[in-house]
């Protein structure tokens, strides 16, 4: 796990070359067909050579829940450990992680009536002002204003129980602790401009690399795909949008994507200070890929 462009991927390779591993993508973006360059997704060359599990899975029309992330992965997770590999799973989702680490079944379920509900309340008063009563009722969360998906959920859990979402984390954790064996490895550079210059390089490569014809390719091949479709809502999908769209100046699409990757960067990295028993290496230390070999190992033995 880590921030955005902090090398998680290149790191899962590595492993890959030197252990029975299996990857799963723990990506919000990468789920997606045809969202190559905005996902910073491997070439098609590089994931034959290393298939990650839930890439490519849905088109980028679709929506895609927690619950549906959870159901595709226990089902390549069976199927990697049936295999005999072990699952290696790489990604920034935190929201994902969290799912993984603390049980949905401990979270109540919505119903099409509470559903109804949150949805009308959004018509009339606004996604921001939801915001704002989730974060009242739930200090704890940290995804942000213009995540309507996940501020509905929470929304609907505290309708439903009465008690903020976050406040199941921390029993699901603990129960599901105590079932798996987890080996968190937490990317977190201690010099964040280290990060930040690797964001900025990512952000120049994607535009070199045409993201703003990617988008354009998209709505083209995809006539049901809209700017509120939650694939064109990602970072770097969505600021295109709003250049296509005639919102901002292409001077300014460089900008606006390196000051919203930089604050998904810092939301990720709050994610993961919040988390339980991690292992802690710095991305940028020269000696990491021996580090990460040797925690391996010993996990493997214990």
């Amino acid at each position: 796990m880590g921030p955005t462009a902090s090398g998680k991927t290149k790191l899962a390779m590595q492993l890959c070359d030197h252990f029975p591993v299996s990857l799963i993508s723990v990506d919000a973006t990468q789920i997606y067909k045809d969202c190559n360059i905005g996902a910073a997704k491997l070439t098609q060359q590089e994931l034959e050579r290393y298939p990650h599990a839930l890439v490519d899975i849905i088109s980028p029309t679709e929506s895609f829940s927690v619950d549906a992330f959870i159901t595709q992965y226990q089902s390549s997770l069976n199927s990697i450990e049936n295999e005999d590999f072990i699952p290696l799973l790489v990604g920034g989702s935190m929201m994902y992680f969290n799912a993984i680490f603390n049980p949905l079944d401990q979270i109540p379920k919505t119903t099409p009536q509470i559903r109804e509900e949150v949805e009308l309340l959004i018509k009339k008063k606004g996604l921001d002002w939801l915001y704002h009563q989730v974060k009242k009722n739930d200090p704890g969360i940290k995804f942000v204003a213009s995540d309507k998906q996940r501020i509905q959920r929470a929304y609907e859990v505290f309708l439903i129980s009465g008690k903020p979402l976050t406040s199941f984390y921390s029993i699901g954790e603990k129960n599901n602790e105590n079932n798996l064996n987890f080996l968190k490895i937490a990317l977190i550079p201690q010099d964040r401009k280290k990060l930040h210059q690797s964001i900025y390089q990512r952000t120049q490569d994607m535009l070199d690399q045409g993201l703003v014809g990617e988008v354009e390719f998209l709505i083209k091949k995809y006539p049901n795909l809209t700017w509120e479709s939650n694939s064109m809502r990602s970072i770097g999908y969505r600021q295109v949008g709003m250049y296509l769209r005639g919102e901002i100046k292409f001077d300014e699409l460089f900008d606006k994507i390196l000051f919203a990757t930089r604050q998904l960067a810092k939301r990720q990295i709050t994610w993961l200070r919040s988390m339980q028993n991690l292992l802690v290496l710095d991305p940028f230390e020269k000696d990491i890929s021996d580090q990460l070999n040797q925690s391996l190992k010993n996990f493997l033995k214990s």
